[in-house]
């Protein structure tokens, strides 16, 4: 950005903001233009957003009738948890603590228990979007639809004074855009702990308003924003399927687990497909017979903070045992999705389908240290 009164000062309304917000992102980091190159973490922004266009604008059914369907809202929510997940996460990978206190933004706190704890502060965001995440997908599956996953994103900053100010817009984005939507869940046992997501995110952006030295709540009600309004913010931080990875990769970190499930941080899947899990007798050759756990599957891009399920929900599968038994070495392979019809077929097929990704003919993997706990 050219200069720190950019966003703080010109940008009157989330609006103005993003149309400065999209030249740079076109220019800087070549993002995507419009809905046609959108990825898939907008999917159900559109499926939701012409119920909701036609309950603001009067001729729906604003208790979330045939037009949009809670779990359609409930979806809807989740994109935008991804989204701000995914954005202070991306700070947090680039950014260390000490560079946070020492930056122009944390000493805008003369209070040394303020001042020191910036960073601390988008810890804790980031971890309430991550659980806000987690419970809302829970809730989307116990009313049994398909939460929708993360999509792959790019951010319009380069300084610590920048990642404030787009996080001082966007925190306030999805508090008006749960104000929004609220309307259209018809479950009334859906709408407490939706309010209780809202509160939250209403905090965040006090809190990034005062460190973009912003004057927090000057009105006396915030607008709620329409999805015709919310959409094309989303969009600006998704990128497209056309930047899909062009290798597949996984990252596997050791870790506790109770034995249930073990998580692979992240995998670059270019074609799409699933991410397999192998006790370590795969390296006796035992390529079938190693396979304990597989992931949903997933279209091109890098899924991260993949759950994987052991010993249940592979098809194909066979087990006398449904948990690890005890410390163990696992493999995470990334498969292709061969025949593209969403089911991991590598064993029903024996090994006809569904085969692992490649890279310089030998297969992709990593592995972890598993702690049983």
């Amino acid at each position: 950005m050219t200069d720190d009164d950019t966003i703080r000062e010109d940008s009157d309304g989330v609006l103005d903001f993003v149309g400065q917000v999209s030249d740079q992102l076109r220019s800087r980091r070549g993002f995507m233009g419009d809905a046609a190159k959108v990825g898939v973490g907008t999917a159900a922004l559109g499926a939701v957003g012409s119920g909701v266009a036609a309950a603001n604008d009067g001729n729906g059914d604003s208790s979330g009738g045939d037009d949009v369907s809670d779990i359609d809202v409930l979806n809807y929510a989740l994109t935008l948890e991804h989204l701000e997940a995914a954005y202070y996460n991306d700070f947090l990978d680039n950014y260390s603590e000490n560079d946070v206190e020492r930056s122009e933004v944390a000493n805008y706190f003369d209070r040394e228990t303020l001042q020191y704890s910036v960073y601390q502060q988008i810890q804790d965001v980031r971890d309430h979007e991550e659980a806000h995440v987690d419970a809302l997908s829970k809730t989307i599956k116990d009313l049994g639809g398909t939460p929708v996953k993360p999509a792959n994103y790019e951010f319009p900053y380069s300084s610590i004074t920048e990642f404030i100010a787009v996080a001082d817009r966007l925190e306030a984005v999805g508090v008006s855009a749960y104000a929004g939507a609220a309307p259209l869940i018809s479950n009334p046992d859906i709408i407490p702990p939706a309010l209780s997501i809202h509160s939250v995110e209403a905090n965040h952006q006090t809190y990034f308003q005062l460190l973009n030295l912003q004057r927090p709540a000057p009105n006396a009600f915030n607008p709620a924003r329409t999805m015709d309004e919310v959409l094309p913010i989303a969009k600006q931080f998704i990128v497209s399927e056309e930047d899909a990875p062009d290798m597949a990769s996984a990252t596997f970190d050791d870790q506790h687990s109770d034995g249930s499930s073990v998580t692979v941080a992240s995998a670059a899947l270019p074609d799409g497909g699933f991410v397999a899990i192998h006790d370590s007798s795969l390296l006796d050759g035992n390529v079938a017979g190693s396979v304990i756990g597989v992931s949903d599957a997933y279209d091109a891009g890098t899924a991260m903070d993949i759950e994987i399920p052991l010993y249940a929900e592979v098809p194909g599968g066979d087990y006398d045992q449904s948990s690890l038994q005890g410390d163990q070495t696992l493999i995470a392979m990334p498969h292709l999705d061969t025949n593209g019809n969403g089911t991991y077929d590598f064993l029903t097929s024996g090994g006809e389908a569904d085969g692992a990704y490649t890279q310089d003919g030998e297969a992709v993997v990593d592995d972890a240290s598993i702690t049983v706990e």
